[in-house]
């Protein structure tokens, strides 16, 4: 009886052991208590930056460093079904991304101006704002663009720049318009949005160390911004941000045509994407 008693205890302790062998760690990330599997879509890759989906050929352009000792930049792009990987030629220091989605067209700023992507060739052909060192774009019925070092604010239409007059005394560096036409836009200060057609400003979050690294609408025009600890959502009736989840060293942020997150950290792209079926 010892002896069965000993043998038993063994093996529900083994029983036990394999069983817990079985379950795996939680490998995902969850977002409003819905798991989400981790897509890598590209790696070795310093400091992917200024994302931007285009929805028509669901490729994800952005921007890198091609060397971690200085200020030189490349943009590239990603598709997000195949994994395809491709240089964009044509563009000095090519930095920031937008794309009209509407005519499925891509703009590039650059450290001499804006480009434009023809998509037959694979490069990018000058179209205007000559000498400028485009810092951010982006597309809302007009291209927009702001410049460094001034961070002014500045529209590009019919090969005509104009400075932004809601915004022609306040510094600009990121920008992104939502769908009621308020511009939210940061600068040294702090996360802001201004109505267009007004000049009164509203703080949603002060800078007191490292600002936003990146801002993006999803496809419903809600907007979310990236911070070095994670990404964020603005919640327009609390004038506040809401951390949706916590990612370490995030540094540009897009989203897909699914509404999946699209995110870069210091050294790849990666795609959150639902799973209802799974949990941590």
């Amino acid at each position: 009886m010892l002896l069965f008693l000993i043998l038993t205890t063994a093996a529900i302790i083994q029983a036990a052991v394999i069983k817990e062998d079985e379950v795996k760690p939680c490998d995902g990330i969850i977002i409003d208590n819905v798991y989400h599997e981790i897509e890598e879509l590209k790696k070795d890759i310093d400091r992917p930056y200024s994302l931007a989906v285009d929805y028509s050929t669901d490729r994800v352009y952005f921007s890198y460093s091609l060397n971690k000792d200085d200020d030189v930049f490349k943009t590239a792009y990603v598709n997000l079904n195949t994994k395809e990987y491709a240089h964009i030629d044509g563009v000095n220091n090519g930095f920031a991304q937008a794309v009209d989605q509407k005519n499925h067209d891509v703009y590039i700023g650059g450290s001499d101006g804006i480009y434009k992507y023809n998509h037959k060739t694979n490069t990018a052909e000058f179209l205007g704002v000559r000498d400028a060192d485009v810092w951010h774009i982006f597309f809302k019925d007009v291209l927009y663009y702001s410049v460094f070092p001034s961070q002014f604010l500045f529209t590009y239409i019919n090969g005509q720049s104009v400075r932004y007059k809601d915004l022609e005394d306040t510094k600009v560096d990121q920008f992104i318009i939502d769908n009621d036409d308020v511009i939210f836009f940061t600068n040294t200060t702090g996360l802001f949005s201004q109505k267009k057609g007004t000049k009164e400003a509203t703080l949603y979050h002060e800078f007191l160390d490292v600002g936003v690294r990146g801002v993006a609408t999803d496809i419903n025009g809600d907007i979310f911004v990236c911070l070095p600890d994670g990404i964020y959502k603005v919640d327009k009736s609390e004038v506040s941000l809401r951390k949706m989840v916590e990612i370490d060293d995030v540094f540009g942020l897009a989203f897909d045509n699914d509404n999946n997150i699209v995110y870069s950290d210091a050294t790849k792209l990666i795609r959150l994407k639902p799973n209802k079926d799974k949990t941590c």
